[in-house]
């Protein structure tokens, strides 16, 4: 599916910017990605594909962090069935696997200010606390570790970006994440029960087609992962103005 974006797009040239000296900096003297290089979707796809693999804790240098994206801390998510008289809340979830991510069919439009990528997710776990109750007996209750694992999904993301001056009077640039196409693969998901005295048989999460519930889960996920990622970019992006990371 799809670490970290992750969104991802555009952390374009923080591996040149913010960390160690590479061929292309020693070459240009000018570091990130030159906005006139015939190569331009190249340099940044290796770029961002550089910024996934090794800075998902969050740690850009030793003095510069960022909210780390592997894993990727998620909001809880309610759920409602009226239809089958229960409501369940999937709690203290997070999503680990970005960092394995691939960057694929990077297209950038300086000029628009217009980005896209695909990020080949070959495997992802999305964990949480499940539980549920019914409407009628709030005290028939269960409680338990779901996980979600997933494998072989594809996110892309269209996004277009803006300049900015910050109080420095330097111009920095600011993403905003459009559109995000996400494919989950194969699925499986694990719910360890570990507290609650209802029979297997009768538990509320069985009540909920796994079909639907992972359709929410789909839909949910497409959201969060356009919002995060937009988040942690724009992160990145202040930490250097627009020049550093496009020079001329």
């Amino acid at each position: 599916m799809v670490s970290s974006g992750v969104c991802l797009l555009v952390l374009a040239s923080i591996q040149f910017a913010l960390t160690a000296p590479t061929r292309r900096r020693q070459d240009s003297g000018s570091g990130g990605c030159p906005r006139g290089a015939q190569d331009l979707d190249d340099c940044v796809g290796n770029s961002i594909q550089q910024f996934v693999n090794f800075m998902a804790s969050g740690k850009l240098s030793p003095k510069v962090a960022i909210t780390p994206f592997d894993p990727l801390l998620l909001p809880n998510m309610t759920i409602s069935q009226e239809t089958k008289g229960l409501t369940a809340v999937y709690v203290n979830r997070y999503l680990i696997g970005l960092k394995n991510s691939f960057v694929h069919d990077t297209s950038v439009n300086l000029g628009k200010r217009e980005f896209s990528l695909t990020l080949l997710m070959p495997a992802l776990e999305l964990l949480g606390m499940y539980s549920a109750e019914s409407f009628e007996d709030h005290s028939d209750t269960e409680n338990s570790i779901l996980t979600i694992s997933i494998r072989s999904s594809t996110a892309k993301f269209r996004v277009l970006g803006d300049l900015y001056k910050a109080p420095s009077g330097v111009q920095h640039l600011r993403l905003n994440v459009t559109d995000v196409q996400l494919a989950l693969g194969h699925y499986m998901i694990n719910d360890l029960d570990h507290s609650t005295h209802i029979p297997r048989a009768n538990r509320h999460f069985n009540a909920l087609p796994r079909l639907e519930f992972v359709r929410l889960i789909e839909a949910d996920l497409r959201t969060q992962l356009g919002a995060r990622l937009q988040h942690i970019a724009n992160e990145v992006l202040a930490l250097a103005p627009y020049e550093k990371f496009f020079p001329v």
